[in-house]
């Protein structure tokens, strides 16, 4: 009897307790990244999970932008066209440097050692060679891949302050009602006390 006694009391205090803390209405200006129904947990450790917010982020802000549609544009474009332009240039050095790493590779098997070294002496003049013949053209790729990068990390940082300036309204805007969690430790305390009084009968 006591033990239906105090399941009635603690059943009815925690009926009291959670009555009307289901709300879940949700604020129109939530931006739909925050919809995504991936568990964080799931994720939490993957900074690909990071990367996809921003960009979710960012393309629903640039998407009502056409100034920011119009920068998307040329920047695809002008990645489009540098993979385009290179690729030549670097399938040329990428086969070259393919050529020297097997020709030093097949001197090693050489057993003669005045022979060998003969080999090793030709194949680095002819590799020096090579590399002042096209030192022009690896500056120009090494300036553009310098270029890549500094467009990359100011693209990179623009997404970050355009998106943190919208997660602030979103935050000014979605802030939770502190009402509803004040007193709720009081609460759990009350509920943690009955159950201290039944475990020490």
């Amino acid at each position: 009897m006591k033990n239906i006694h105090f399941t009635l009391i603690l059943a009815l205090f925690l009926q009291i307790l959670f009555t009307g803390c289901d709300d879940n209405s949700e604020n129109n200006n939530t931006p739909n990244a925050f919809e995504d129904k991936t568990s964080l947990n799931n994720v939490i450790s993957s900074k690909r999970y990071y990367d996809d917010l921003i960009t979710q982020f960012y393309d629903e802000i640039s998407e009502k932008n056409e100034e920011l549609k119009k920068l998307n544009e040329t920047v695809k474009e002008l990645k489009r066209e540098t993979a385009k332009k290179t690729k030549e240039a670097d399938k040329f050095f990428e086969n070259n440097q393919k050529y020297y790493n097997a020709a030093y590779a097949r001197t090693e098997i050489i057993q003669d050692s005045i022979l060998k070294e003969t080999v090793l002496t030709k194949l680095s003049e002819n590799e020096n060679s090579f590399n002042i013949k096209t030192e022009q053209l690896a500056n120009l790729l090494s300036e553009i891949s310098q270029k890549q990068a500094e467009l990359n990390d100011y693209y990179n940082a623009m997404k970050i302050i355009i998106t943190m300036e919208q997660n602030t309204e979103y935050q000014n805007s979605n802030m939770p009602d502190t009402n509803k969690l004040k007193g709720l430790t009081e609460d759990y305390q009350k509920i943690i006390d009955i159950i201290k009084i039944q475990t020490k009968k």
